[in-house]
């Protein structure tokens, strides 16, 4: 069968379950699995499905129609322009999460020091060395921490870093006091900045989750009764490791930025929010001068 019949047959498969999305899942199976990119799967169109791909996507409909995420099928998913590898254990990350980095990018001081307080995205120090190169800090000379509090996502923390020897990884527990304190005396020195996407969906709402979001780690999700848990014990233990001068700069659930804006003035910070393509306010930026 050729390729192009086959991806005709398997998006009318797909369609059944998925709908509009169908297409677009089925090149990207198609893509990961015969290692082409979408302009040379089209070249393709006339070749032969090789007959191993076939078995590997009939697997991978099978895992889709259980609710598995494309990302772990693949083994991969691409964010901010880069591909970054993700499997069961790891929080996928969205776009939402861009806004996050290029906040970041704009507030670390040339050759200053940063940390990721639980990378479950494992991508934010990935990101800033590809991008910034050139920008107004070279994140290459600077110093940080990626912070990760699951076991099964660590691994991939530290292959998607391999690349990055100023980045260091250690498993951190946000909500432990006790893990800031080991921070502050392993460095020796406090940090310019915290970045931080934490679980902030309330638990009312965990139930209300897609199949494949539910797929994710609950610990990347749930983020207590009203969703402000980790911002309520963040924010008091960030001096820790936080300096006088320094900025944290969080994500936050649709709805939560006033509210965590709100904790960060109480403790002493001038207040910014930054909206995502939707207009919501969905990066709280707070400063000390």
């Amino acid at each position: 069968m050729k390729i192009s019949e086959y991806r005709r047959s398997t998006r009318e498969t797909l369609g059944r379950l998925f709908g509009d999305e169908a297409g677009p899942l089925c090149d990207v199976l198609l893509c990961a699995f015969l290692d082409v990119d979408h302009s040379k799967l089209l070249l393709m169109a006339d070749d032969e499905i090789p007959e191993e791909i076939t078995y590997k996507m009939s697997d991978a409909i099978d895992r889709l129609g259980m609710g598995v995420p494309v990302q772990y099928i693949i083994g991969n998913c691409w964010f901010y322009g880069l591909k970054i590898q993700v499997g069961q254990g790891c929080f996928i990350p969205r776009s939402d999460t861009e806004n996050l980095v290029k906040a970041a990018i704009g507030i670390i001081p040339q050759g200053g020091s940063f940390v990721d307080i639980g990378v479950l995205e494992q991508s934010h120090f990935e990101l800033q060395g590809q991008h910034a190169l050139h920008g107004p800090v070279d994140l290459r000379f600077v110093k940080g921490c990626a912070l990760e509090y699951s076991y099964k996502a660590l691994p991939y923390t530290e292959k998607n870093l391999e690349a990055y020897p100023n980045v260091s990884v250690r498993r951190f527990d946000a909500l432990d006091e006790s893990d800031y304190d080991a921070l502050a005396e392993q460095f020796g020195r406090r940090f310019d900045a915290i970045l931080c996407n934490p679980p902030y969906i309330k638990r009312e709402d965990m139930d209300t989750l897609q199949q494949q979001v539910l797929y994710e780690p609950h610990t990347a999700l749930d983020g207590g009764e009203d969703g402000l848990d980790y911002y309520r014990t963040i924010i008091p233990l960030a001096p820790i490791i936080l300096k006088d001068s320094g900025a944290i700069i969080f994500e936050v659930g649709a709805g939560e930025a006033e509210d965590v804006g709100n904790m960060l003035r109480e403790a002493g910070y001038k207040v910014a929010f930054i909206r995502d393509v939707q207009g919501i306010e969905r990066v709280v930026l707070g400063k000390k001068y």
